[in-house]
This record gives C-alpha cells, sequence and structure tokens, in this order.
C-alpha cells in the first residue's frame, strides 16, 4: 500500500504540473496575441495619423534645430569674445613693453623726451621775449644817444 501512495502522490504532482503548464502556455499565447494586436492596431493608428505625427515630428524637430542653434550661437560669441579679451589685452601688453622699451633706448642715447621738451620749447619762447625786449631797449637807447648828436648839429 505504500508504494500506491507514492505513485499516486507522484502522478498527483505530474497532473498539476501538466496544469501548469496549460495555463502558462495558454497565458503566452495570449500575451503573444495582444502584443500582436497592439502592432496591428498601432500599424492602422500611424496609417491614420501618419501625415499629422510626421509634421509634428517635423516642428518639433525644427524647434530643437533652433533651439540647438541658438545655444551653439550664444557659445561661440562667448567664446570669440573671451578670445577677443584675451588677445587685446595681450596686444596691450606687448605694446607697453615695447614702448618702454623704445623710450629707455631713446634715454640711452639721450634723445629727450615729450616733457623735456615742451619745458624747452618754453624756455625758448621765454628767451626770445627777452631778447625782443632787449633789441626795443637797445634800439631806444641808440635812437636817445643820436637825437642829441643831431641837435648839437642843427645849432
Amino acid at each position: 500500500m505504500a508504494a500506491r501512495r507514492k505513485t499516486s502522490n507522484v502522478k498527483s504532482t505530474a497532473r498539476k504540473a501538466r496544469t501548469r503548464a496549460r495555463k502558462t502556455q495558454a497565458n503566452v499565447i495570449e500575451n503573444v496575441q495582444h502584443v500582436w494586436l497592439a502592432g496591428m492596431g498601432a500599424v492602422a493608428k500611424a496609417q491614420k495619423e501618419g501625415p499629422a505625427a510626421f509634421q509634428e515630428a517635423v516642428a518639433e524637430g525644427l524647434q530643437i534645430l533652433t533651439r540647438s542653434r541658438t545655444t551653439a550661437e550664444k557659445m561661440i560669441r562667448d567664446v570669440f569674445q573671451s578670445a577677443q579679451g584675451s588677445a587685446t589685452e595681450t596686444w596691450d601688453n606687448l605694446e607697453a613693453l615695447f614702448q618702454s622699451r623704445v623710450q629707455k633706448a631713446l634715454q640711452q642715447i639721450g634723445v629727450p623726451n615729450a616733457s623735456e621738451i615742451r619745458l624747452l620749447t618754453k624756455r625758448v619762447a621765454e628767451l626770445n621775449d627777452n631778447v625782443k625786449a632787449l633789441s626795443a631797449k637797445s634800439a631806444r637807447s641808440a635812437k636817445a644817444k643820436r637825437a642829441p648828436a643831431r641837435a648839437k648839429r642843427k645849432v
């Protein structure tokens, strides 16, 4: 009798396994059918709404392209301005260095700078004024000396 129980237990376990396998197989077939039907529905919807969906996709693509271009242009402008500022700063530094070296070389050979030339120009103008004043005084004194001599001759 014990042997029969084992066989019946094995048979009932096998029956249960077969039943579960059939249910699983039915579920798989049902799921495959649902996927197939969903695909068919998607194809039908795409055929029905295809042109409109395509136009929407194109419009959205253009918007994305415009935003991308705007962002890229802004980034390029920022990089260009940064590079331009850096180049300007470098050029200014180079110019200042060149000017200081030229000025140093001119000082070494004795060429006066702008402030010294202004000072000399002012001094020359003062000296010219003094020379004119002295010339005018000497001309007056020469006339004064000649005037009494002429007066003596007339007498």
